[in-house]
């Protein structure tokens, strides 16, 4: 089938033959994209959720956990002097590629046809530096955004470019070629996506507390504290969403930074509901030697629930207008 006409078609194939779980198994995930890229020539659209997009992906490689899409290869292309001087106006290097440790690929069902999003886990500066240093004469690693550096580097083979993702939060979204689906539609969906998950996680938490003994003084700290993480992650994804700037890398901010930052960027003034959660969150993250009081606990954790599905509530019924 021709892949820009009946690219959905493709797409909807693809994900019956790899089932509506979620997949978090690398070496299944380059089944996936084996899979995509030959029944499609890799003629798909890459949708990023700072709404930047490939038109194709030309190959992929695995190694280890590190998925690397290629976008651009000019290595092996044939192109005269003119050629070859007209594209490096536009694609100066001679490969562009995007890689991350690749955590999970997660299809989104429309009807007959799905779109996949990726995540992965985070990587330091000194970690992706070590990674791509070998066998580089030049190399030069920037910021992108919070979750993204942008590594250039020259080898023997020539200038490469290379945006390597370091966030769990999920960033990609590979869509067919003949969806009517904009990258403003992308980015969207990523944001919903990424809240709806945070929602059920939170409320799987206020569930767990409401199930736990309050003499169990570590398993309601535990408790708290994945409640805590949620809700970094879910003012990470609002920093997102607001275009807010942020100075440091995906695993270096702290809750502390995190709520200076998006209170900034509101309109409402929600300075006083900060202090408290904060307050409530620091009572369970340190061995302070005070009573460990599940009552407190369960307000803490209905505080981020509250949060969290108010930032939800702000994006909108997405489904119904995709519908």
């Amino acid at each position: 089938m021709d892949p820009i006409e009946h690219g959905t078609e493709i797409f909807g194939e693809i994900a019956r033959e790899f089932g509506s779980e979620r997949i978090q198994n690398p070496q299944r995930i380059a089944e996936f994209f084996e899979r995509l890229l030959s029944a499609t020539g890799g003629l798909v659209i890459l949708d990023f959720l700072d709404a930047a997009n490939w038109d194709r992906i030309e190959g992929f490689s695995l190694d280890g956990d590190i998925l690397t899409l290629v976008y651009h290869d000019f290595r092996d292309v044939e192109e005269d002097e003119v050629q070859k001087e007209m594209r490096r106006m536009v694609f100066p290097a001679d490969r562009y590629l995007l890689s991350f440790a690749v955590r999970s690929l997660a299809p989104v069902v429309f009807g007959d046809t799905a779109i996949f999003l990726l995540n992965g886990h985070t990587k330091t500066l000194k970690e992706i530096r070590s990674m791509y240093s070998s066998g580089a004469s030049e190399m030069d690693i920037s910021d992108s955004s919070f979750f993204e550096k942008r590594v250039i580097r020259k080898t023997d083979e020539g200038w490469e470019v290379r945006g390597f993702h370091c966030t769990p939060i999920y960033s990609l979204a590979v869509v067919p070629k003949n969806f009517n689906f904009s990258s403003g539609d992308s980015r969207q969906l990523l944001f919903h996506y990424n809240m709806d998950e945070a929602v059920n996680r939170i409320s799987s938490v206020v569930d767990s507390l409401a199930a736990t003994d309050p003499a169990d003084e570590d398993a309601i700290c535990e408790k708290v504290n994945t409640a805590r993480r949620i809700f970094e992650s879910v003012l990470k994804i609002e920093c997102c969403y607001r275009d807010v700037e942020i100075g440091k890398a995906y695993s270096q901010i702290l809750l502390g930074d995190l709520m200076k930052l998006v209170k900034k960027a509101q309109s409402v003034d929600l300075g006083q509901f900060y202090g408290t959660i904060a307050g409530l969150l620091n009572e369970f993250s340190h061995d302070s030697g005070k009573p460990i009081v599940l009552e407190r606990a369960q307000i803490a954790a209905l505080l981020v629930q509250l949060y969290s599905s108010r930032f939800r509530s702000e994006l909108g019924d997405y489904w119904s207008r995709r519908s």
